[in-house]
């Protein structure tokens, strides 16, 4: 019963706020903006299929792109804040010494949030798929539409572990000035430092060497054997240490459910070039470490958050 009403509670704050109509705005422009472009990609290349929406990009993103950057704004916008806010205000020791355990608030608030990110994923891709079949003229086939529902699921697992992590840093933390710095430096750390750390520890392990004076032959470099098994050593370093962050994660299991096999973790105009064409059963195959690894991180940082709360000291007026 306690977890009813501080779920609905939760979802009509998260609903009706300001910030959640202006993260949803934006992300449906972007997304409708790139559905846009992923229908003239199609058109240019009808080989391409209707999943191309997702990853065709005329003029460099496309939704996977959005996800990967967005994604964990989004997530941690709505639990930065969650615990520490009400904390500070008082109104969490109102709320607790009204008949409504602990748990039952840590879960309503969890699941209020996870139900209005599903919300903002499930529209956006419907309506980027709507529009791309109005406009292209045919729609998804079976094969297709499996895709479709599989890559909402993982959007939606990939921002609740992005609200478990602000929900987990709003527990910790007491001030929501300090939750939100926290959450800054890990979206900046995860979507754009760890590339480039990678790129330097990889430079460093595997370095390529430039033949330098008048006799060089920069043809011949690139076309020799050592040149080719030296860069895929260096992508094979790369990708292992990008393996760390949510966002490539989520990056690899998307290309892979869209049928792409050996994505970039950075989509450019064009999307990339896919290595191998991939069916459902095997996307899934490929796919599953990485779902794998982001529904424990979201297990792990709600189970963290569920602890800490429950031993958390909460006094009248924080």
């Amino acid at each position: 019963m306690g977890v009813t009403v501080v779920f609905r509670k939760e979802l009509a704050d998260h609903l009706g706020s300001r910030r959640y109509l202006v993260l949803f705005a934006l992300i449906l422009l972007l997304s409708t903006m790139s559905a846009y472009q992923g229908v003239l990609y199609i058109r240019d290349r009808p080989q391409a299929g209707f999943m191309a929406i997702f990853w065709g990009a005329q003029f460099g993103f496309s939704f996977t792109y959005l996800m990967v950057f967005f994604g964990p704004i989004i997530g941690l916008a709505l639990g930065f804040d969650a615990v520490n806010k009400e904390r500070t205000s008082g109104s969490l020791s109102v709320l607790l010494s009204q008949p409504i355990y602990r748990d039952a608030v840590i879960n309503g608030k969890f699941l209020a949030g996870v139900t209005a990110l599903s919300l903002l994923g499930v529209s956006t891709i419907t309506i980027m798929s709507s529009l791309a079949t109005t406009l292209l003229g045919f729609g998804p086939g079976a094969e297709d539409l499996l895709r479709i529902i599989l890559i909402a699921s993982l959007t939606i697992l990939y921002l609740a572990f992005w609200l478990g992590l602000g929900l987990l840093f709003s527990t910790v933390t007491k001030k929501t000035s300090t939750s939100i710095l926290m959450s800054i430096a890990t979206w900046l750390l995860c979507s754009i430092m760890i590339s480039i750390i990678a790129a330097l520890v990889a430079n460093m392990v595997a370095p390529i060497p430039m033949p330098s004076g008048p006799g060089a032959n920069m043809t011949r470099l690139f076309e020799s054997p050592e040149y080719r098994e030296l860069i895929q050593r260096r992508f094979t370093i790369q990708s292992n240490i990008q393996r760390i962050s949510p966002a490539y994660l989520y990056n690899e299991a998307v290309q892979a459910i869209m049928g792409r096999a050996g994505g970039s973790f950075f989509i450019g105009p064009g999307g990339g070039s896919p290595f191998r064409s991939l069916d459902i059963s095997q996307a899934l195959t490929m796919s599953w470490p990485q779902i794998t690894a982001i529904a424990v991180g979201l297990v792990a940082c709600f189970a963290a958050s569920y602890i800490l709360f429950l031993r958390l000291e909460i006094r009248p007026g924080g």
